[in-house]
C-alpha cells in the first residue's frame, strides 16, 4: 500500500512540475526576460503532461516571437523564428475545437512578418543563404492557410542563387514557374544557373521544356542557340530549329532562328529561305528584315570588292567584262537588299544600323535625296 501512494505522490509531483514550468515561463516572458522564459518553456515540453496542451506552445510560439526582435537574443537563438513557427503549428494541431484560432493565426502573421524582415535584412548584410532560408519560413506560413506567397518564393530563389546554392536556387525558380509567377524568365535563370556551373545537358533541358510550354518566347529559342554557337555547334542548332519551325510553321522567331543558324554555317541560299518564311508570317519583323537585307548587303560588298581586286593597269575585254559584271550583279543585291532595310527602318527608325547601311545603299544605287537625308538623321543622333 504504502509503495502505490508513492508513484502516486510522484505522478501528482511530475504533473505539477510541468504546470509550474509552463507558469514561470509565462511570468518570465511577461517580465520581458525572454532567455529564461525560454529555458522554462523548454522544460515544460518535456514533459508529456504539459506538451498535450495547447497553451503551453502557444507560449513557446510568443516567447520565440519576442527573442526574435532582440538582436542579442536572436544571434544566442538564431533558429527562434524556426521554434516559434513550429510552437504556433503545434498549438494549431492541439487546438481541436479551434477555440485559439484567431491568437494562433495572429501568431504567425507575425513570425511570418518577421521572417520576412529578417530575410530581407540579411541580404542586405550580404548573408544570402540565411536570407533565402528566412524567406522560405515566411512562403511556409503563407502556404500553411493555403496562401501562396509568391514574393517570399522569389526572393528565396534569387538569395540561394546569390548563395551558390544552385539546387535550392533551382527548386525556387522551379516553385515560381508552377504558380506562373515571372515566366517565362524563371525558366531562362534555371538555365543560366546550370551554364554558369557547367550543368549545360541540364540547361538545355531546361530550355527544351520552357519551349514547350511557350514555344513563342524569342528569350528561351535565343538563350539555346546561344549554347549551340557558343560550342559552335551550327549543325545541332539547325536540327533544332528546323524541326521545331517544320512543327510550328506559323511562328516566325523560329524560321528566324534557323535563318541566323544557317547564316553563321554560311548557307546563305537556306538562310535567305528561313528569314522570307519568317516575313511571311509577319512583314513587319524587324529582325527578320534587317538579317536579311544585311544578307544581301554583304554579299553585294564582297561583288565590290572582288570586282577591285580584278582591277591592273592593263586589263584583257574578258577580264574587263568580268569585272563589269561582277559590280552590275553587286548593285543588283544593293536593290534586292534595299526594300528589306526600308522595311526594318520603318519599324525601328532610331536603329543606327540600319539607317548606315541604307545611307550606304543609297549612296551606290543614286539615291541621293534620301541619302541625304539620312546623313542628317544620323548625324543628329549621334550627337
Amino acid at each position: 500500500m504504502q509503495k502505490t501512494l508513492t508513484l502516486m505522490a510522484l505522478a501528482i509531483c511530475v504533473q505539477g512540475f510541468g504546470q509550474k514550468e509552463v507558469v514561470s515561463a509565462y511570468n518570465a516572458n511577461k517580465e520581458g526576460d525572454f532567455a529564461t522564459a525560454a529555458t522554462y518553456i523548454e522544460q515544460a515540453i518535456q514533459n508529456p503532461k504539459a506538451n498535450v496542451k495547447n497553451k503551453t506552445w502557444r507560449y513557446r510560439g510568443e516567447i520565440y516571437l519576442n527573442i526574435s526582435k532582440d538582436s542579442a537574443l536572436f544571434a544566442a537563438y538564431p533558429d527562434a523564428l524556426v521554434r516559434a513557427k513550429d510552437s504556433y503549428f503545434k498549438a494549431q494541431e492541439l487546438d481541436a475545437k479551434g477555440s485559439y484560432a484567431s491568437e494562433i493565426r495572429i501568431g504567425l502573421d507575425q513570425v511570418q512578418m518577421a521572417a520576412s524582415n529578417t530575410g530581407i535584412g540579411n541580404y542586405n548584410t550580404g548573408n544570402f543563404g540565411a536570407a533565402g532560408a528566412f524567406f522560405d519560413l515566411g512562403a511556409e506560413i503563407a502556404s500553411a492557410f493555403e496562401i501562396t506567397d509568391t514574393m517570399a518564393i522569389y526572393n528565396s530563389a534569387l538569395c540561394y542563387e546569390k548563395a551558390g546554392e544552385v539546387d535550392l536556387a533551382v527548386a525556387r525558380y522551379r516553385a515560381c514557374a508552377d504558380i506562373e509567377y515571372q515566366v517565362p524568365n524563371v525558366f531562362l535563370f534555371i538555365s543560366n544557373l546550370y551554364r554558369t556551373n557547367g550543368r549545360e545537358a541540364e540547361a538545355l533541358e531546361t530550355l527544351a521544356e520552357a519551349r514547350g510550354l511557350y514555344p513563342r518566347e524569342q528569350s528561351l529559342i535565343i538563350e539555346e542557340l546561344n549554347i549551340y554557337l557558343t560550342n559552335e555547334e551550327f549543325d545541332k542548332a539547325k536540327e533544332n530549329l528546323a524541326l521545331a519551325a517544320e512543327q510550328d510553321p506559323t511562328n516566325e522567331i523560329l524560321w528566324f532562328s534557323l535563318g541566323s543558324v544557317l547564316d553563321n554555317l554560311g548557307n546563305a541560299d537556306e538562310a535567305i529561305e528561313a528569314y522570307k518564311k519568317a516575313l511571311e508570317v509577319k512583314a513587319d519583323y524587324f529582325d527578320a528584315n534587317y538579317n536579311l537585307g544585311a544578307l544581301y548587303f554583304n554579299q553585294a560588298v564582297q561583288g565590290i570588292n572582288a570586282a577591285n581586286d580584278m582591277w591592273k593597269p592593263r586589263m584583257t575585254k574578258t577580264e574587263s567584262d568580268a569585272q563589269k559584271q561582277l559590280e552590275d550583279d553587286a548593285k543588283a543585291l544593293f536593290e534586292t537588299a534595299k526594300p528589306f532595310l526600308e522595311a526594318a527602318h520603318a519599324t525601328d527608325a532610331d536603329d543606327l544600323e540600319t539607317m548606315r547601311s541604307l545611307r550606304d545603299i543609297y549612296a551606290r544605287t543614286g539615291d541621293d535625296d534620301k541619302m541625304l537625308e539620312l546623313t542628317a538623321k544620323i548625324k543628329a543622333a549621334s550627337n
